[in-house]
């Protein structure tokens, strides 16, 4: 997945596409990079973001609009270039397969975000033109992956299907079903080819492609769209998340039968930045071995908590160690101070830990410590403040059974969805 556009200059992924067309200028746009980067991290297609919500395109486009030809694209910004055009030729020169990402919701074409309120009939046929224009001037597109697609009415998602099919039969489309696991097939994004879930897996053991809907059998494969940093689109002090992170999403998606659409994102320059490179890289070299990473000492362990959100099962504290990103350890809304214990059923030697917040755009915890019990008494192994997406330490060697994440300050309930720890080396 490549998220780049007009965002990527506002720093605003949700863009109201109130900002002249002059914003979007890459000063090194390298579009070949783009999938060199994904060929050597071996990736088999890509998907560019066409046009996103702020409405603004990575082509020239010239259907009419209003009486004149449409001018929010790339052909009046600070950069000329056709992206998609570029993203099309350097597709067939390295051997992978091309899709674009077309957004519904769009703050310069409806006048503004309207959220999930019906497109106009007027607005229809602007889609119609625009998918029109791709899939006449670009021919050879494998999948057009279709954002916010309620906010069309069943037959004007009827109508685009069939449009599609009609220029580009062997284009595969996917009409986003947003933060589900593809367990059923959602009305308000049909007809699809495919089923998705984004930042979002399957359920175990593996995605089951025969659906039932409307009276009907449909065999629908899926696909789960992550991103390697926090943010879809570029935005400074953002880095890629662990390998142990990104493997795990590799795990729960294409090990239950998905494929993983993994979101990389250029820079203002117009290029990957190298530290996603090496990020892929990485993820790369564990796929083809994954002894590289042998599992956490906490995994499968039992586990208790000070507090439990309504004492529901589904937010226990072993939700924390369940190697499962989909899941949490959760705290009642007003607790400021909040423990998790792990009984490591043994003494084990370990030095590492991986933690993630779930809903980490909250920031709530804003001091904690990682404590191991030693002859009656809860010692520091380490202390730090914020924890956010994601946090990998390392500490000096500790040996004990019990440890614990003591979250020690908090502006509301913590809630935490990985708590991994890892042994010493050698142990």
């Amino acid at each position: 997945f490549i998220h780049f556009g007009m965002s990527t200059f506002t720093g605003r992924e949700i863009d109201p596409g109130d900002q002249p067309s002059k914003t979007y200028a890459p000063t090194n746009l390298d579009v070949d990079q783009w999938i060199r980067v994904a060929r050597d991290a071996g990736m088999k297609y890509a998907v560019l973001t066409a046009k996103h919500v702020p409405g603004h395109c990575l082509w020239d486009s010239e259907v009419i609009r209003e009486g004149k030809e449409y001018n929010y694209d790339v052909a009046t910004s600070g950069d000329t270039t056709d992206v998609v055009g570029e993203f099309m030729k350097a597709c067939e020169k390295y051997g992978i397969a091309p899709g674009l990402y077309y957004c519904v919701l769009d703050g310069y074409n409806e006048g503004g975000l309207q959220g999930s309120a019906p497109i106009t009939s007027d607005y229809f046929r602007l889609i119609e033109d625009h998918v029109t224009e791709l899939l006449t001037n670009y021919p050879g597109i494998r999948e057009l992956w279709v954002d916010i697609p309620w906010k069309m009415s069943p037959e004007q998602r009827r109508q685009l299907y069939g449009l599609v099919k009609k220029h580009e039969p062997k284009c595969l489309i996917l009409m986003n079903n947003g933060f589900r696991e593809g367990e059923r097939i959602v009305a308000g994004a049909w007809p699809s080819d495919l089923i998705n879930g984004e930042r979002t897996m399957p359920p175990a053991p593996r995605h089951n492609p025969v659906k039932q809907f409307e009276g009907k059998t449909y065999y629908v494969l899926m696909e789960v769209c992550d991103t390697i940093s926090q943010y879809w689109f570029y935005l400074p002090n953002d880095p890629p998340k662990s390998t142990r992170t990104l493997h795990r999403l590799y795990r729960h998606s294409v090990g239950r039968g998905a494929n993983l659409l993994l979101n990389v994102t250029p820079d203002k320059t117009g290029r990957i930045p190298n530290e996603h490179i090496e990020a892929l890289q990485k993820l790369k070299k564990v796929i083809a071995d994954p002894s590289a990473f042998p599992d956490p000492v906490t995994l499968g362990k039992t586990a208790r908590a000070s507090h439990v959100y309504e004492d529901d099962p589904r937010y226990q504290a072993d939700s924390a160690l369940d190697d499962d990103e989909g899941t949490r350890w959760a705290t009642p809304a007003g607790v400021t101070s909040a423990w998790l214990e792990v009984d490591l059923g043994k003494a084990v030697s370990f030095d590492r830990a991986l933690i993630l917040e779930a809903y980490p755009e909250l920031e709530r915890i804003r001091a904690f410590g990682i404590e191991y019990l030693h002859e009656g008494e809860w010692k520091p192994a380490y202390e730090g403040r914020r924890i956010g997406a994601e946090l990998e330490v390392s500490f000096p060697p500790v040996t004990a059974r019990h440890v614990r994440l003591n979250v020690v300050e908090a502006t509301d309930g913590p809630t935490i969805s990985v708590f991994e720890l890892f042994a010493t080396e050698g142990e």
